[in-house]
């Protein structure tokens, strides 16, 4: 009976968060489309009044102003009254500013008209805290994620705007969502309330001033938000005019482009929040930030679909740092969670407002607008460092105490998150390096999926290996050992262990000359092979006829002439059979590598057929099969040209697909050792650990102490119980020497037990 009652309980309490949730989103919503009202009619207004590029970026920017000041203000009142009253006032403020926007019939008129319907925008900082007294930190992000999505209020009003005012007249239009914000506080104010964990902050505005100016850690959230929120804001009220200025698209056509921006990062924003739940804000901002440079750098690329890619790419960014922001403010706040979530709201309504002044300003400047996202990918490159400096710290600090199932899971979704970036990197080269898939070929496509695919999966792979605690381990010594034996140093050791271990593998030569030309034959048969493929295969290099003289060939490197050569000459011979060059290398280095294998009787007990020859037969069916299609051509005339490319393409798609899973993954920890490397050395200079039972010097000190820390992450534990020693502090012959004897003391226990019971 009581755990039936119990049930019922949370059954209603999990009802209430529902509704309140939805009564903040809906409400965040319609403030958003008030807000959003002056930015989807700037197009018109421009044409109205007879504006410059200035005076139209101040017209979308100025509401802004207002929506991020009144953060402020607006965040200490719901700390103090709580968020159902404010928000119902908010309301009615709105709708009757928004009523007065539309009588407005001059220029100033209007700047005031928008000044004051800014007011709207201040409903973020009451919902923030609202809705996040509602439920527990750990579902927090989650929650205000999906709060976060009544941004799409003013997609809807940048979208819908001109068709309906079209139909209605814009005055009506403006009426009408007036008349509905009146209707919405009434609902609000009977169906919404205060959350049972809401405590009124009674203790005046001075202790709430007192948290804003003296809380550093408020003020990095904030210049997060600057960013996240306020590339957000720029975007989506600037983005019709400049899309309309730039590339000519007409007000619908721009809007709905608009629209989708917003839409997108909207959606993410809940995404954001679910992520930062499982893997800390930190983390998310950590890729949020770094991914937004490449990204911001293709918006400056005067042609549409760079620029689009750059778009959705920063919309998807700046939607999952939204939602990673607002996991912080209450990790990091929760009594004063709406009043820091004032200032961060407010630094990100700013981050709206400063953007499309100065993107107007360069335009009437200079007559382009990409020094601006060159601008916007140098400060996300700064809040990358502030974030690594700041709150990384802060997050591995707690990761050290979460369960192992938990952990582990975090850091299959952190590589999941490097594996889509990385992949996303290629996917934008490959369309900028063959100039908008211009140079593309697209009898390749297949290809191309392949390597992406093998991308995603590498780089997941990768990541997830860093990861592990002793490769972690070995990732963060090499960096400390760069730093405290100094970079050129380290650099020079590197470059040197480079060419021996790498390029001339010479400690693969000491073990057998025979094994170290079949590596090299491998080695540089498949980088060979890989070097001539992948840009063909993405575009990035193309040879065309000279326009004047047809047996001329003309090399394209990203879409810029680099050379040119005669079509029968030696080079051009060369270029053309490189492929077949590396083929017939990597034919050599399989044959001394089965050579080898059948003769080693140890070896071939060992290997199976997944992990040693499958990755030989994928080689062999490569290179037989493209030499093929040369003999084809050459001396058969096409024959059966059809059959063999289809054969060679399914060898080359099962090397990528195998190409994470396999053997072939080596070829990507490989370079790892260059780090060993260092380590090596840094522990041969070092005091050395000396064993505690013969005193002799038998590892590096470094590297028993990195045993100690990494083996009870694995689950070891070799402490004693008095914690005055551990048992990698003994060397190895020391310890099989303990061992012996206390297998003795075992045996000779055994013994006697057995000779007393006769």
């Amino acid at each position: 009976m009581q755990r039936e009652r119990e049930d019922c309980l949370s059954d209603s309490e999990s009802s209430s968060q529902k509704l309140q949730l939805w009564l903040g989103t809906i409400s965040f919503f319609l403030c958003f489309a008030v807000w959003g009202i002056v930015s989807s009619f700037a197009p018109a207004y421009r044409q109205q009044f007879h504006l410059t590029a200035t005076q139209t970026s101040l017209i979308v920017a100025v509401p802004v102003l207002l929506g991020s000041l009144g953060r402020i203000p607006l965040g200490m009142l719901t700390d103090r009254f709580g968020g159902r009253v404010v928000f119902t006032v908010l309301f009615l403020a709105s709708a009757g500013a928004g009523a007065v926007l539309a009588n407005v019939s001059t220029y100033n008129g209007l700047l005031a008209s928008g000044f004051f319907v800014g007011v709207a925008g201040s409903s973020f900082s009451v919902g923030v805290g609202f809705v996040s007294k509602w439920f527990a930190a750990e579902r927090q992000g989650t929650a205000l994620g999906l709060y976060g999505m009544g941004n799409m209020g003013q997609s809807a009003v940048v979208f819908l705007g001109p068709v309906l005012a079209a139909m209605i007249g814009r005055a009506n239009f403006i009426y009408g969502i007036s008349a509905l914000l009146v209707v919405w506080s009434v609902a609000f104010w009977m169906l919404a309330r205060n959350a049972p964990a809401f405590v009124p902050n009674i203790k005046g505005l001075g202790p709430m001033v007192q948290i804003l100016t003296k809380e550093p850690l408020a003020w990095v959230l904030s210049l997060f938000y600057f960013l996240t929120f306020g590339g957000f804001v720029a975007f989506s009220i600037y983005l019709p005019s400049l899309l309309k200025d730039d590339f000519g698209l007409a007000p619908a056509n721009a809007g709905f482009r608009a629209a989708g921006f917003v839409v997108l990062a909207t959606l993410l924003r809940p995404v954001g929040g679910a992520l930062a739940d499982r893997l800390g804000g930190a983390r998310v901002l950590w890729g949020v930030f770094l991914g937004i440079v490449p990204f911001a750098l293709l918006l400056a690329w005067p042609s549409m679909v760079p620029f689009t890619v750059g778009a959705l790419g920063c919309a998807a960014l700046l939607g999952l740092g939204n939602g990673a922001v607002f996991k912080l403010v209450p990790q990091y706040f929760p009594g004063n969670t709406a009043t820091v979530t004032g200032l961060v709201g407010a630094m990100g309504g700013l981050g709206g407002f400063f953007p499309p002044l100065l993107l107007g300003r360069f335009r009437d400047s200079v007559g382009v607008v990409w020094p601006g996202f060159v601008l916007l990918a140098a400060t996300s490159l700064l809040l990358w460092f502030l974030n690594l400096r700041v709150f990384i710290p802060r997050q591995q600090a707690l990761e050290l105490n979460l369960q192992p199932d938990f952990a582990r899971r975090a850091d299959q979704l952190r590589a999941g998150a490097w594996a889509v970036a990385v992949t996303g990197l290629l996917v934008a080269s490959i369309v900028i390096g063959s100039r908008n898939l211009q140079n593309f070929d697209a009898a390749l496509v297949v290809y191309t999926f392949a390597v992406i695919f093998a991308t995603f999966g590498v780089t997941f792979h990768y990541a997830v290996w860093l990861q592990k605690p002793p490769t972690k381990r070995y990732w963060q010594r090499s960096l400390e050992l760069a730093r405290s034996r100094g970079w050129l140093k380290t650099l020079a050791l590197v470059t040197q262990t480079a060419g021996t271990h790498l390029i001339a593998q010479k400690f693969i030569a000491k073990r057998s000359r025979t094994r170290w030309w079949m590596h090299q034959m491998l080695f540089w048969g498949c980088l060979s092979a890989a070097a001539i493929t992948f840009p063909l295969v993405f575009g990035w290099v193309n040879f065309t006829s000279h326009p004047d003289d047809q047996m001329t060939y003309i090399t394209w490197l990203f879409g810029f002439p680099v050379g040119t050569m005669p079509a029968r000459s030696l080079m051009a011979w060369v270029l053309f059979h490189g492929l077949d060059f590396s083929a017939v290398l990597v034919l050599g280095g399989i044959a001394l590598s089965l050579g080898r294998r059948m003769k080693d009787e140890g070896a071939l007990a060992l290997e199976t057929m997944a992990a040693d020859f499958l990755p030989l037969a994928l080689l062999f069916a490569i290179s037989v099969t493209g030499l093929a299609l040369t003999v084809s051509t050459l001396w058969f005339r096409g024959a059966f040209y059809g059959f063999l490319a289809v054969i060679h393409a399914i060898s080359v798609i099962g090397a990528l697909l195998y190409l994470p899973f396999g053997k072939f993954f080596h070829i990507f920890q490989r370079p790892a050792q260059l780090g060993v490397k260092v380590y090596q050395q840094a522990g041969d200079e070092d005091e050395g650990s000396h064993c505690l039972r013969c005193g002799q010097r038998f590892a590096s000190k470094m590297h028993i102490e990195d045993l100690k820390t990494v083996l009870p992450q694995l689950g070891f534990d070799y402490t004693s119980k008095d914690g005055s020693s551990h048992w990698q502090a003994v060397c190895p012959p020391c310890k099989r020497k303990t061992l012996a004897t206390v297998q003795m003391r075992v045996k000779e226990n055994a013994h006697g037990q057995a000779s007393a019971i006769r």
